[in-house]
């Protein structure tokens, strides 16, 4: 990625104090490389003085087509590390409205004042904001001063794919200084999309854009942690201001060996082959649902509702997070049912979403059998069916 010039001085100057000040951390070879015999640490060793999570390092770096990688021990930890540090006073965060809470978190431990939402996957409300970021910062208009967009390629609780090339045309069109940069959480798309799962951000072929992306091993991947992947100078200065780095122990070799694992598995023929099982599920899925002749009724009474089936284009078919929207107070009703016939899913209530839009939480995977799709969707829409007979009212919260 080429990182914006506002955001390459403001770094560069962090680091010069911080050298200046005789603070600054240097990024040494491990001390197996330079010959030295170790009296200093134990396992698991901090993460800049051991081999191994350096050849780790690398290999993230390079599965995720990026130039470096910085391991956390969670994706949490990586997005809190990400928005605490790399913001500056001054510059501005642009948060999509149903971004996770690390990506909240780190924001409210970081720096920034100027913090705005604008609404879910809506370029209109983007281009609002940005318009109110300029007027509000003369350094964030002329240039001086950074723009962080914040997003998620496939949002864990919509279901549903954010717009990224649109984003970065319209962030483009509203800085021409070129000082904006989106930063996307990969979480639900690491492992399903992208050369050998490498995410969404290379499925689009935007690995040389001003994006920093969070990939997360802990979700499709099977395994455990989170990776940033960025520019040398962002690794450097992570390496010196990112608290959650500096001051947490390193992976342990079982951690490395997983994700090295994990890794192998991706990339190799039946990676692809379980992916490609997925993605066909999915469909089985979205069309059963599509082409039942009780889904329209469901909608219309409100009594299950398939809000990102009914606004996914046939070419965007990844998502295996599939939310089933049910009336207030139904949702458990609903998971028990299924649970009687063995298909385990989650609900999801209030105030993890908003009141109206309660949930239940469909993750489809690979070993997932057609049949097993279908008697799914069976159930669901029987029970869907008798709801809308008896007239299902809305629980009371008095």
């Amino acid at each position: 990625m080429q990182l914006p010039p506002s955001l390459t001085a403001a770094l560069q100057s962090g680091i010069a104090k911080r050298r200046q000040q005789g603070q600054y951390f240097e990024m040494s070879p491990p001390a197996t490389e330079m010959g030295m015999v170790d009296f200093g640490w134990r396992e698991p060793m901090p993460r800049w003085f051991t081999n191994e999570v350096t050849k780790l390092e690398r290999l993230l770096a390079d599965f995720h087509h990026g130039k470096e990688a910085v391991f956390f021990n969670s994706g949490y930890e990586a997005n809190v590390g990400i928005y605490s540090t790399l913001p500056q006073p001054g510059d501005a965060i642009i948060h999509d409205t149903m971004a996770h809470a690390s990506i909240r978190d780190g924001i409210r431990y970081g720096r920034v004042s100027i913090v705005k939402a604008f609404a879910h996957n809506n370029l209109q409300s983007l281009d609002d904001v940005l318009e109110k970021v300029k007027l509000g910062s003369a350094d964030i208009s002329c240039g001086r001063r950074t723009v962080f967009v914040a997003l998620e390629s496939f949002y864990s609780m919509e279901g549903d794919i954010s717009p990224i090339p649109e984003i970065l045309s319209h962030v483009r069109c509203a800085l021409p200084a070129g000082n904006g940069v989106l930063i996307v959480d990969e979480a639900h798309s690491t492992g399903i999309v992208g050369p050998n799962g490498s995410g969404y951000i290379c499925h689009l072929g935007l690995e040389k854009e001003p994006i920093i992306s969070m990939q997360s091993f802990g979700k499709g991947p099977g395994a455990l942690g989170g990776v940033v992947i960025c520019d040398p100078l962002i690794k450097e200065y992570m390496a010196n201001f990112a608290r959650g780095l500096m001051y947490s122990t390193g992976p342990s070799f079982p951690t490395i060996a997983a994700i090295r694992a994990s890794i192998a598995t991706l990339s190799s023929a039946d990676g692809e082959q379980r992916r490609q099982r997925l993605r066909a599920n999915i469909r089985i899925f979205h069309q059963l649902i599509l082409m039942h002749p009780w889904r329209q009724a469901l909608s219309n009474s409100g009594v299950l509702k398939f809000p990102s089936i009914e606004q996914t284009k046939n070419d965007e078919v990844f998502v295996a997070i599939i939310p089933i929207i049910t009336e207030q107070g139904q949702c458990h009703k609903l998971r028990q049912r299924l649970q009687e016939y063995r298909f385990r899913t989650h609900a999801v209530r209030y105030p993890a979403v908003p009141k109206e839009e309660e949930r239940v939480r469909l993750m489809l995977h690979a070993d997932n059998q057609p049949d097993e799709i279908r008697g799914f969707v069976r159930v669901l829409m029987e029970w869907g069916w008798e709801m809308m007979q008896v007239g299902v009212k809305p629980e009371s919260r008095l």
